[in-house]
């Protein structure tokens, strides 16, 4: 159904990385568990198909990055509310607000554990 199906996000402090997503992203990640390790789940419906799951990560070998992929991350809401929150939860803005037309608006942060993440939404 999707291009993508399941996306892992490494960290370093996996308390932080919640508090900071949670702060960011409207709320919409929840601690969880799998095996017997601890992550970080971003809160979405992806069990039933209608979106695309991931998590935040920790484990040997799987460092934070600046560089490589980058993940766009559905803000649920309007993006300009998002972007301020980045710096206020340790994060840093990369690329602030750019209007991609009829995709809605992106931005591009550097979240708490030093991985380039972008953010989009429907609405500014």
């Amino acid at each position: 159904m999707h291009a993508l199906n399941w996306f892992e996000l490494p960290a370093l402090d996996l308390d932080r990385a919640f508090k900071f997503y949670h702060q960011v992203v409207n709320g919409r990640v929840r601690m969880g568990t799998f095996g017997d390790k601890p992550l970080v789940l971003f809160d979405v419906p992806f069990q039933t198909g209608e979106a695309v799951g991931g998590a935040l990560v920790q484990r040997e070998g799987f460092t934070p990055s600046s560089e490589g992929a980058l993940v766009y991350l559905d803000v649920h809401g309007p993006l300009s509310p998002a972007v301020a929150q980045v710096a206020v939860a340790g994060g840093q803005v990369l690329v602030p607000e750019i209007n991609l037309g009829p995709f809605g608006f992106a931005a591009i942060m550097l979240d708490s554990e030093g991985n380039r993440v972008g953010l989009i939404s429907s609405t500014l």
